[in-house]
């Protein structure tokens, strides 16, 4: 028996089964065999019926976000609903357009299968209602100011959803590509007058409990807004005023962050950013609770800071052309080439 490489490098060579551009199915038989050890039995109605929902919804994700104007699906592609037939069309052993096709449509059903196999698919109220809770009771606003306690707040907003296009684009360019790597399906933005501010709002969310500092992901954390280490030999060098701190610190060199770098994300984009996890409760049917840690992500950022993001290389609209093309080509391959 010759060895399957091609997907052994998905098991054991880091290689994300979406940057395989080649199956090994050889009939229906292994075909059906491959999407039972996926998940689904194909000779269940309902299995098939959810297989073909993904199936449409990763042609219509394809033709709204990924194809341009002289790019289509070839018909026989598009409109085979058999998916053994397309498993069998990628494991030829010479690439062909409609292969090719058949795996993009294949990348990204795949990548909608597990976007819509995700806790918060089945208990996303509940899960929004209580992380954001412990949030909303440090937010009001007095005399037309917001404030987070006792920390003066330009702005608050708050990310309580995440469309399902979204996230599956998120997925696309990320090596994993599975639902649990998705860390901002809830997500909060504070805006405070200056950069020093955005600090003060971190050491409010701290030591008021709003959030567990335990329950940081490390590698998720990233400061482009204020250099903590010469803030902290500032502070010890002296007393120093609110006032004198905040004017200091805006004279200061912008810090180049550690953590893992969004590679869309522009250089000029500067914020305190961080992802969270609180335990949330569901309660079932039989009296019973299901609990278990669901990830948030907060941004931070100064008035000055918030304004250059809504426009240029920094802005949201640029952040998602980036995304896009790298998708397209992820998806689409040699098709482009």
């Amino acid at each position: 028996m010759p060895f399957p490489f091609h997907t052994l490098r998905a098991i054991v060579g880091g290689t994300s089964a979406i940057d395989l551009d080649r199956l090994q199915v050889a009939d229906d038989e292994s075909a059906q065999r491959f999407i039972e050890s996926y998940g689904f039995d194909w000779t269940s109605a309902e299995d098939r019926v959810e297989i073909e929902r993904f199936r449409t919804r990763a042609i219509q994700f394809m033709e709204f976000f990924l194809l341009e104007g002289t790019e289509a699906i070839p018909t026989a592609v598009r409109d085979e609903t058999d998916i053994r037939a397309l498993l069998m069309l990628v494991s030829r052993l010479r690439p062909t357009v409609e292969s090719l096709w058949a795996c993009a449509i294949l990348r990204v059903m795949h990548t909608i299968a597990h976007a819509s196999s995700d806790m918060s698919a089945t208990y996303g109220d509940a899960i929004r209602a209580q992380i954001l809770e412990r949030f909303h009771g440090h937010i009001e606003v007095r005399d037309g100011q917001t404030w987070l306690g006792d920390v003066p707040i330009v702005q608050f907003e708050e990310r309580s959803v995440k469309s399902p296009n979204s996230i599956v684009m998120k997925l696309l360019h990320k090596p994993e590509n599975v639902a649990a790597s998705v860390f901002d399906r809830i997500a909060l933005r504070f805006v405070t007058a200056d950069r020093l501010g955005a600090l003060f709002v971190v050491r409010y969310l701290r030591t008021n409990h709003v959030i567990q500092f335990a329950n940081i992901k490390p590698s998720r954390s990233r400061n482009t807004l204020v250099d903590v280490e010469r803030l902290e030999a500032l502070i010890e060098s002296g007393d120093h005023t609110p006032e004198a701190l905040a004017a200091e610190v805006e004279t200061w060199p912008y810090p180049d962050g550690r953590g893992d770098r969004n590679p869309f994300s522009s250089d000029r984009y500067r914020a305190i950013q961080f992802t969270g996890r609180q335990r949330v409760r569901i309660p079932l049917p039989d009296g019973e609770q299901l609990g278990f840690f669901f990830p948030f992500e907060v941004q931070i950022l100064d008035q000055a800071s918030y304004a250059a993001s809504r426009v240029g290389d920094a802005s949201h609209q640029a952040y998602k052309a980036r995304q896009r093309e790298t998708c397209r080509r992820r998806v689409l391959g040699a098709l482009l080439d």
